[in-house]
């Protein structure tokens, strides 16, 4: 498959033109060998229309992945940047569905998500924010050596932790 990442329990597929179409459809649907359930792709899906918008002559998200079961052929995540990169630094964002979760799915699909952003010259440092009540995602940032850099607080979503990971840094 295209540009799709590799782990030893997942399949990270491009969040392409034809995934973004399809689950703006509604509805369970296969593509590139996979299974989409209703959801999959969680409150992320809101973004899809302007995903769309701006994907140009693109093909694919840049740096976007719907996370996908290798042994069940079930999509169960999504995971990706939230921006293109700027002075070095992105930012990540990820999410599960439910039965997706607990399995340490997360933790593995942002370590191939960070080896794939190696490739990327623009990018020197990953960061991300979770809620300091976000046990599990704070343990994903924390087993792929994320650093708490401090705190912040979002007019949506409240106080915020601030993550930061160097590039150079070895897994």
């Amino acid at each position: 498959m295209r540009d799709a990442l590799e782990t030893p329990r997942l399949l990270l597929l491009p969040l392409s033109r034809e995934l973004l179409m399809q689950t703006l459809g509604a509805g369970t649907f296969r593509a590139q060998g996979a299974t989409f359930g209703e959801g999959w792709a969680g409150e992320a899906e809101v973004i899809f229309p302007l995903h769309l918008l701006n994907l140009g002559e693109e093909d694919a998200v840049r740096g976007s992945f719907a996370v996908v079961e290798r042994a069940s052929g079930q999509a169960t995540g999504l995971l990706g940047t939230k921006h293109a990169p700027e002075q070095g630094r992105v930012e990540i964002g990820y999410g599960l569905t439910e039965a997706g979760r607990g399995q340490g799915y997360a933790t593995e699909a942002v370590g191939a998500l960070l080896e794939h952003l190696r490739g990327w010259p623009d990018v020197q440092t990953v960061l991300a924010e979770t809620l300091p009540d976000n046990r599990p995602s704070i343990r994903v940032l924390e087993k792929n050596s994320f650093t708490l850099t401090g705190r912040r607080t979002d007019s949506a979503d409240g106080e915020l932790l601030c993550w930061a990971r160097p590039l150079s840094q070895q897994l």
